[in-house]
């Protein structure tokens, strides 16, 4: 459920950032802040008018994830680094830099990691179509876990259907009990698919570890992450690059007890938490009713104070 509210109930960030007023690419379609998306990456998108003038963005589950993305680009200094995990084609660190953009900011470097091998094409295309240089950032084609090296990652359901790159952005990490059954001659981007003991179909892809990515950063700003169950490890794994190196965290929650583990293990280390919301809910939150999906914790490190 989505409700729009009127300005004197919308968060305050948004007072802070002009949505977009302009023209649109031929075969876009546009957001608040005016970066374009390829109709092509999302099944049966249609494209904006030739002429938008954009509102806020509605009430719903991805609201908190603009504000997140709005107040860290809000506090940031004379720099912006900003780390997407589960990135799909980009969406959220082409916006971030958006913003960034809005504010001024010169010095922007953007992390975006994304194990899907076509969705990993359509972000280097995501970037370039929003005039991010993607050899000035740092993409990475992997999957974020607990531990490095390879991993199978579910890109089929057993049943077909809508599992196309551009119908299906749910992926994940094969489950230790779901055992490879066997491994075929059929291909996925060039890749040997191996079917698993319950039908789905993956790929092994390059897993690494968040830990690994953080390793020369003196400061990130937020990190957006959207990893299909790996959140709690990921968060337990790095918890102390976590405290040194990042201020903000969107965490995208997939099950009440990794959201329960979420906020032991940030909350045991001082984080901050601002949003928590349960996965599969209908929640009346303070700006409106939300019907979630993933559900959204967001947190801040006091450390960064």
């Amino acid at each position: 459920m989505t409700q729009k509210l009127s300005p004197m109930t919308e968060h305050p960030i948004f007072e802070k950032f002009s949505a977009y007023s302009g023209p649109v690419p031929e075969g876009c379609q546009i957001d608040y802040l005016g970066t374009r998306m390829r109709c092509e990456f999302v099944a049966r998108a249609a494209p904006s008018p030739s002429q938008v003038q954009m509102p806020c963005p509605p009430v719903d589950e991805e609201y908190f994830e603009w504000i997140d993305i709005l107040e860290s680009v809000s506090q940031a200094r004379d720099s912006y680094t900003m780390m997407e995990l589960g990135a799909g084609y980009g969406r959220w660190a082409a916006r971030a830099a958006a913003a960034a953009r809005q504010r001024g900011i010169q010095k922007c470097h953007l992390i975006a990691v994304e194990g899907e091998p076509l969705h990993f094409k359509w972000l280097q295309q995501h970037f370039r179509t929003n005039d991010l240089d993607p050899a000035e950032h740092t993409l990475v084609e992997a999957v974020v876990s607990d531990q490095p090296g390879t991993a199978l990652f579910c890109v089929g359901r057993p049943e077909g259907g809508e599992d196309r790159a551009d119908q299906f952005y749910g992926q994940w990490i094969r489950e230790s009990r779901d055992k490879p059954r066997n491994k075929g001659h059929e291909l996925y981007e060039g890749i040997p698919i191996v079917e698993l003991k319950s039908g789905w179909k993956s790929i092994e892809v390059p897993a690494v570890t968040l830990t690994h990515l953080l390793r020369d950063l003196d400061r990130v700003d937020l990190i957006d992450m959207d990893v299909q169950g790996e959140e709690l490890k990921i968060v337990r794994s790095a918890i102390d690059d976590l405290d040194r190196t990042v201020c903000r965290l969107h965490i995208g929650t997939h099950a009440p007890h990794l959201e329960k583990g979420l906020r032991l293990a940030l909350g045991s280390h001082g984080w901050i938490c601002h949003f928590d919301y349960p996965s599969q809910s209908a929640t009346e939150t303070e700006y409106g009713p939300v019907r979630f999906g993933d559900g959204v914790q967001s947190w801040t490190n006091p450390r960064f104070k």
